[in-house]
């Protein structure tokens, strides 16, 4: 059975069970509706990676041991910071901080150790004893904490800033809304004169959570008013708007139905499949509406039955192939490492489907039923959208060689821009540069190096000078390599600086002992003189630790200077301790690095794989290379092209725009199929090409345009996003599609006017 069969069989039983078709429509929408409810928010980064990743386990690990790695940084910034009344209000601050729960260590000025050396030995004494109340006591604590190296860490080197950091600990059950909303309570109780800023993982969690229910909210009813006004204007009747509108609200309806069925949760670039499906879902219905019309004015006498009939056999076929392309193109996303974006590319797939089966299902079944609007049988000629699209068609066919000769021009310099385009993952630029969030932590890397932290877990004998030494060389390397890296923390520093302390705070001696039993004998004496929880962030046990933690301090950058720094660290603990101390990379930052890497190989490959899967599927229906390369060409130039222009404005690639070829290679080939289709349709109805190609213009190029105008007109919704990289994700689609939607309607006629390829006259 041929799909020319297959369409008539389609028709056959669209009109028999009409009722039927509708009814089941409805029941099942019933069912997955109630499902929606089920629905979680889920903005987790590490959920984006697989489970059995290595970094998953070793943040896993770093949780188990150290009761987590997420932290919460508090800046002040005051001119009179060390004012008596301010430093008592700040100590009134850290007392209220260490009362919540949640947070473990309370590291700040008011808590942190200052290491004195002593006849024999050393004492360890807090930082700051007394509030100093003269100018004498406050140089004197000026000169502590420049000498216990807390400038640049705890107080910034200008002693207008300092900061609170506390650990957040993981095995504690919290709400991250009511975390939120409290510690922010904290500081507008305490803020004034001072300024307070705020960065902290699970707060930034809180924030887009809030934010994508506000765009779930937001999206949907924008795209789909959008849509119906679009509709409304493209086929003045109530069929033409809602028919196209129900096949969209039960596309989303059942995917997310789905997800609630299979206990799904909503990740972050889930927030766009309502409007992906919006754009892309009415597509099918759209076409099939516009030539039921166009055929009706065309033969006003004609009953509907064979106008219907007559539509499912122009369109079923080219309606089919748009499609399965379509699913391709997002299907190619399942070589993607990331299981979030294989979700993603199986629920967009799903979607697509439910709108395919339910455009040639459920409109036709519709349309049997109802009249036809009679502004169709009373028109005679052909509407204005129509002869523009006749006139547009033969001037690009007329001016032919100059205008692919200038589009060549314009497609090779923007592809140049590709080799500056640059991947961005981290969830801190979701935030416009003026909101709370992204000015704390510009404020508190300004003050402090970066509120961004890669960590590295080692495992082994911990006080071993050897394993000690292999810290000291990893972390001097990463810092004299990559000038982002700031500062570095470890049990190595408190140990050397012991060890100066232990000399009478000789520099020199600020080194890592030979002797193992000396180093066990330092921390024992620390351990004596200071809090039993000190170290709690950063050994596993103090009297016999097999793990550690080291940190190190990032300015803040695009994720793909992290995944370099990532790599090179990697290669150079492979290199010199591959048979020693096990060291792994984990933490934030590194997942943020990793996940970089992995959305630049998985993109490259979906991309490729999905135009060549999609050449061979077009070679083998128009059984010509030419064919094939005829309906894949304006798709891939205008890939490029976009990619290009994201390069020249600076526009990384990251997990929202990193969907974008998928929607570009699916949605920008289903114009190119429906021209090449209808076109070889006309000539082998016996037109000259010019014929063809002006009949083509005539009757299938209105809904090529709309179906490219109601994708532009989709993902403008998207504008209205709080998220940077969505509202670009959104401006970039429009574009992008722009230009697919140009190749169909004058590339594409240009083209086949040149060369004339043969497989149309097959």
């Amino acid at each position: 059975m041929n799909l020319r069969k297959f369409s008539r069989y389609l028709f056959d039983f669209d009109t028999h069970y009409p009722r039927s078709i509708i009814a089941g429509v409805i029941l099942i929408s019933i069912i997955l509706g109630w499902k929606i409810f089920d629905l979680e928010m889920d903005p987790s980064v590490k959920s984006m990676l697989p489970r059995d990743h290595e970094i998953v386990h070793s943040m896993e690990k770093v949780d188990e041991m150290f009761s987590g790695s997420d932290i919460i940084i508090i800046a002040v910034e005051s001119d009179s910071l060390f004012i008596p009344e301010t430093l008592e209000k700040l100590s009134s601050f850290q007392d209220s901080l260490e009362s919540f729960d949640i947070l473990g260590n309370v590291t700040s000025i008011f808590t942190q150790k200052h290491i004195l050396p002593d006849d024999g030995g050393f004492e360890i004494e807090p930082l700051l004893i007394d509030i100093p109340r003269d100018s004498a006591n406050q140089e004197n604590l000026f000169k502590r904490i420049k000498k216990s190296r807390m400038v640049g860490n705890l107080v910034s080197e200008d002693l207008r800033t300092l900061c609170f950091i506390g650990q957040i600990i993981t095995s504690f059950e919290y709400d991250e809304f009511e975390f939120r909303s409290k510690i922010f309570e904290l500081v507008n109780r305490f803020s004034g004169p001072e300024n307070f800023y705020v960065s902290s993982l699970p707060i930034t969690r809180a924030t887009v959570i809030e934010n994508m229910q506000r765009d779930l909210r937001v999206f949907t009813p924008i795209a789909l008013g959008l849509c119906l006004l679009l509709l409304m204007i493209s086929f003045r009747s109530w069929t033409g708007v809602f028919l196209p509108f129900f096949v969209v609200g039960f596309s989303i309806l059942w995917t997310f139905g789905i997800m609630g069925l299979m206990d799904m949760s909503v990740a972050f670039i889930g927030t766009m499949i309502p409007v992906m499906l919006i754009a892309i879902a009415n597509n099918y219905g759209i076409h099939i509406i516009s030539h039921y019309y166009e055929f009706t004015i065309m033969e006003p006498d004609a009953n509907r039955g064979k106008i219907l009939r007559k539509t499912i056999r122009k369109l079923g076929v080219p309606i089919f192939l748009a499609g399965l392309t379509t699913m391709i193109s997002f299907l190619s996303l399942l070589s993607s490492a990331l299981p979030r974006v294989r979700e993603m590319s199986l629920l967009i797939s799903f979607g697509i489907l439910v709108a395919f089966l339910l455009s040639v299902f459920l409109i036709p079944s519709v349309l049997v039923l109802v009249p036809r609007p009679t502004y169709l049988t009373k028109r005679s000629g052909i509407s204005k959208i129509n002869k523009f699209l006749v006139v547009l068609g033969r001037a690009f066919t007329r001016f032919k060689v100059p205008i692919l000769t200038l589009l060549g021009i314009i497609g090779f310099w923007l592809s140049l821009g590709i080799n500056d385009l640059k991947v961005d993952t981290n969830p801190d630029h979701y935030f416009p540069p003026n909101s709370r969030l992204r000015i704390a932590n510009t404020k508190i890397s300004e003050a402090f190096g970066g509120s961004t932290q890669i960590h590295i877990l080692v495992e082994g004998d911990i006080y071993n000078p050897k394993t000690l030494q292999n810290i000291e060389m990893l972390t001097d390397h990463i810092k004299t390599t990559h000038d982002i890296v700031t500062k570095s923390f470890s049990i190595v520093d408190v140990i050397k600086n012991m060890n100066s302390g232990f000399h009478g705070g000789d520099p020199k001696f600020e080194t890592i002992p030979d002797d193992r039993d000396l180093i066990v004998q330092y921390m024992f004496l620390y351990s004596i003189a200071s809090e039993a929880d000190d170290f709690d962030i950063m050994l596993d046990d103090i009297e016999e630790p097999s793990f550690t933690q080291v940190f190190l301090r990032l300015k803040e950058v695009q994720t793909i200077t992290i995944a370099e720094i990532v790599d090179d660290t990697e290669q150079f603990i492979n290199a010199n301790f591959y048979d020693e101390s096990p060291i792994k990379l984990t933490g934030g930052a590194t997942l943020l690095g990793i996940l970089t890497r992995m959305v630049l190989k998985g993109q490259l490959f979906s991309l490729c794989f999905s135009i060549f899967i999609i050449l061979i599927i077009m070679t083998l229906v128009f059984r010509s290379i030419t064919g094939g390369l005829l309906a894949t060409l304006p798709m891939v130039v205008s890939v490029i092209m976009m990619f290009g222009l994201m390069g020249y404005m600076n526009i990384p690639l990251n997990m929202t725009t990193s969907m974008l070829t998928g929607i570009l290679v699916g949605v920008g080939v289903d114009y190119t199929v429906h021209f090449l289709w209808h076109l070889r349709d006309h000539i082998q109805d016996g037109d000259s090409l010019d014929e063809a190609i002006a009949n083509t213009m005539k009757i299938s190029g209105k809904g090529i345009l709309f179906n490219g105008l109601s994708v532009v007109v989709g993902f403008s919704a998207l504008l209205f996003s709080v998220f940077v990289p969505v509202q670009i994700f959104g401006i970039l689609v429009m574009g992008s599609i722009s230009f697919c939607l140009f190749g169909a309607l004058a590339t594409l006629p240009a083209l086949t006017s040149l060369i004339n390829p043969k497989f149309l006259y097959k």
